[in-house]
């Protein structure tokens, strides 16, 4: 029984010496140890965490949005917000099905920024997340509003128009 005792404390005694070494290292020589893999996986920590903070952000500014409007909207799985303006009677929009979208952009403080009228064909990947499964609840005629934090929208990289990290209100139109 004393021998058991013995080791374990010996072995505590090593554990707390080889722990007081490489802490009592100066920060700049503990630095040098770290390969290249691992300095790449701390910037990408790093970059996560901004963009989670970035995200918590865009939430909280889309709620305010949703709470300033009188549209009963519903929170999407992915973390936009959706209200039909108008509604139709009629069959849902299917995947591939070729439409003409009127397609309004406006940053959250009511800037418009893009106001375009184009033929889309349904889930080709050619719009933003949030548009993209708003159109998969429309019929012909509707209209959605949209109020998709950046990263259902266009994201960290943006367009020529439509800056990185935008919050965006898209109204979507589908005339046909």
């Amino acid at each position: 029984m004393s021998i058991r005792i013995g080791n374990n404390v010996l072995l505590l005694l090593l554990a707390i010496l080889t722990w007081g070494l490489v802490a009592c290292q100066p920060q700049a020589q503990r630095a040098r140890h770290l390969s290249k893999e691992q300095e790449v996986d701390s910037t990408l920590l790093a970059h996560m965490q901004l963009n989670m903070r970035l995200s918590d952000a865009a939430d909280r500014a889309c709620s305010i949005a949703v709470e300033a409007d009188s549209l009963p909207y519903t929170l999407d799985d992915y973390g936009f917000w959706y209200a039909k303006a108008i509604t139709q009677a009629g069959e849902v929009l299917t995947v591939g099905q070729e439409v003409t979208l009127h397609i309004q952009i406006s940053d959250l403080n009511g800037n418009l920024i893009v106001d375009t009228k184009s033929c889309f064909v349904v889930g080709a990947g050619d719009l933003p997340l949030a548009v993209t499964r708003s159109l998969k609840m429309m019929t012909m005629g509707e209209q959605m509003k949209i109020i998709a934090p950046w990263y259902t929208a266009y994201g960290v990289e943006g367009t020529q128009l439509i800056k990185p990290y935008t919050n965006l209100l898209i109204i979507v139109t589908i005339e046909g």
